[in-house]
Order: C-alpha cells, then sequence, then structure tokens
C-alpha cells in the first residue's frame, strides 16, 4: 500500500511539474498577432513571384468558361479563378449534400465583390467597358498568381481596405507581380 501510494504522489509531482512547464512555455513564446492593422493609405507595395497561365486558359472552351460582359478572355480567368479557389466536399459519407470550400476566402471575395462594383459601375456608365476590363483582368492575374504564396500580409490590406475603390487599387496599383 505505501509503494502504491508513493508511486502515485511521484507521477502525480511528475504530472504537476510537466504542465507548469509547458504553462512557463507558452508565456515564453512570443505571441503571433493574425489581425495586423494597415491603414488604408498606406502604400505598401506588395511584389509576388509569378508564372504565366494561359497554358491553362488555352484548355477552357467559350462553352464551358460561359459568358462574361467583358468579354472571352475575362470569362475564361473567372472560371479558373472558381476552379482554383473552391472545391466542393461531401459533407458526410454516403450523404449527396456537398459544401463549398474557399481556400484564401478573403482574397476571393475581394475579386468577386470587385467584379460586382465593376458591374454596377459600367452599368450606370460611370466607368467604360474597356477601363473595367483592364482593371478586372489586372485582378485575375493577381488573384489566380498568388494563390499558392503566402498573403497574410496583403489578406490584411484587403481587410483593411474600407470600399471597393481601395480594393481595386490595391489590386492593380500596390502589387507587383514578378514574372519568371
Amino acid at each position: 500500500m505505501k509503494k502504491s501510494s508513493f508511486f502515485l504522489l511521484i507521477m502525480s509531482l511528475f504530472v504537476i511539474k510537466m504542465t507548469s512547464a509547458q504553462q512557463d512555455l507558452t508565456y515564453a513564446t512570443k505571441k503571433h498577432d493574425p489581425e495586423v492593422k494597415v491603414p488604408s493609405n498606406s502604400t505598401t507595395v506588395f511584389n509576388f513571384a509569378a508564372f504565366p497561365f494561359d497554358y491553362e486558359l488555352k484548355n477552357i472552351t467559350k462553352e464551358l468558361a460561359g459568358g462574361h460582359p467583358f468579354g472571352d478572355e475575362i470569362a475564361k480567368k473567372d472560371y479558373l479563378l472558381d476552379k482554383k479557389y473552391t472545391s466542393e466536399q461531401p459533407l458526410n459519407p454516403g450523404n449527396p449534400q456537398t459544401i463549398t470550400l474557399i481556400q484564401k476566402p478573403e482574397i476571393y471575395k475581394a475579386v468577386k465583390r470587385i467584379e460586382k462594383s465593376l458591374k454596377k459601375l459600367v452599368k450606370k456608365g460611370d466607368l467604360s467597358v474597356e477601363s473595367a476590363t483592364y482593371a478586372y483582368n489586372k485582378v485575375l492575374d493577381v488573384a489566380l498568381s498568388i494563390l499558392t504564396l503566402d498573403t497574410a500580409d496583403f489578406e490584411a490590406a484587403l481587410k483593411a481596405a474600407n470600399n471597393d475603390d481601395a480594393k481595386i487599387e490595391l489590386f492593380t496599383k500596390r502589387v507587383n507581380l514578378i514574372y519568371q
């Protein structure tokens, strides 16, 4: 009985020491805050390595991409954006219902919001179709190029952008794609 009591005492002291060591470790490590506030008037320029994706666009037919008010090339890139950023996952095995998963939702939602905003501006007559096509083409090029890169700072800047014009400016004027 004494041996088992002594053994339990030693084990409990060992467990207590291990948990306190873990707490000490968590206090000693630097906390990383993913919520970085970037002022909207910041002039930070983001440089991203990029590769041309023309070979992927050649395989997309007009019937597959559908139509787009900004042209067939934009329709193909928009289809490619949806194909790369979204995926369908079943809810449960055997259940036919699926859920759509979005990679980098901050970027994807910003691109879709920019598209909607540009279409609205063109419809009102505040922006020419050519200007909207150029801007949205640049936005799609950036979004397709940065899918696999570390974009935490860029996503924080997107989150801090308070309107669609600031997001368009971020994609078109503050991102440099370096083609390799």
